[in-house]
């Protein structure tokens, strides 16, 4: 082969193996935009956001958005709400989840592969669609504007997915294991607690992160069965800010919008690694 054939075969195989960047590139804009363009705004004026043509980097970084937020009047108990449901909600569908997984994954009574399949039937029926029933059920309970119907609803939407991911990862633990734990006088809380869950960190903490998440972010739920102040979270504050502001100030909402999810880009940017080993393990294996 002469040697323009071979360099213009090493410049083909150089485009083919990256490619598969052009798409990641666009997708990584795509997302990564939007929260910059926040960023910025959030330390920008209210009327510098109107500006023609617009800036991404303000002319004079503004903090003042953010003082507003942390003064503003609830935002504590709106956070400490947030922190009480998620953290409960999530203590809570690991739990269920684990006993859940683990008897799908060990256990072969009948119908467990159709009663898996339907456990994702909540996950797959729009939320909105379900606001109406459960409103129903909760208010013949007297369960309205409390966190027992919050973390009720808030952990039934959380453990099918949960389920699904830990009943993958534990049916591949080998069942020796735990059968040597046995003959060593082991209980089956025992097995699961000493051997299964040591194991099984990965997953359960991929799960965690799953169902913090959802409580954190959860509108709905929390817009259709509370009617108090007191209890609304940090995204259903979010959605009553323009009206409780009056006008429209777009910095100090993005600023209390990146107050709001931080939380979460945080728990991902640490675990982002055992998050992503925890969906492959569960879903592969």
């Amino acid at each position: 082969m002469s040697q323009s054939g071979m360099n213009k075969a090493k410049i083909t195989k150089f485009i083919n193996n990256r490619l598969h960047f052009i798409p990641l590139a666009i997708l990584a804009v795509w997302t990564i935009f939007p929260l910059l363009w926040a960023f910025s705004s959030s330390f920008k004026k209210p009327a510098e956001v109107y500006q023609t043509p617009p800036q991404l980097i303000p002319t004079d970084f503004n903090f003042a958005n953010y003082m507003k937020v942390f003064e503003y009047d609830g935002f504590l108990r709106f956070l400490l709400n947030s922190i009480f449901l998620s953290v409960t909600t999530t203590v809570l569908a690991v739990i269920i989840s684990i006993l859940a997984g683990y008897g799908f994954a060990r256990y072969a009574f009948r119908m467990r592969h159709i009663l898996l399949m339907l456990i994702l039937v909540p996950r797959i029926i729009p939320r909105a669609s379900l606001i109406v029933p459960l409103f129903t059920g909760i208010s013949a309970l007297k369960l309205l504007d409390t966190y027992t119907a919050l973390i009720i609803t808030y952990v039934a939407t959380a453990i099918p997915l949960g389920t699904w991911i830990l009943a993958g990862f534990f049916k591949v633990i080998p069942k020796a294991l735990e059968e040597a734990a046995q003959i060593d006088g082991a209980k089956p809380w025992q097995m699961i607690w000493y051997v299964v869950i040591p194991i099984s960190l990965p997953a359960i903490l991929t799960v965690s992160i799953f169902s913090l998440r959802e409580a954190w972010n959860e509108f709905p739920f929390v817009l259709a069965f509370t009617t108090s102040s007191e209890m609304r979270t940090l995204p259903y504050q979010l959605f009553m800010l323009q009206e409780s502001l009056g006008m429209q100030d777009w910095p100090m909402m993005l600023a209390f919008t990146l107050v709001t999810i931080t939380p979460l880009l945080i728990l991902y940017l640490i675990f982002e690694k055992r998050v992503v080993n925890g969906v492959t393990s569960g879903a592969v294996k």
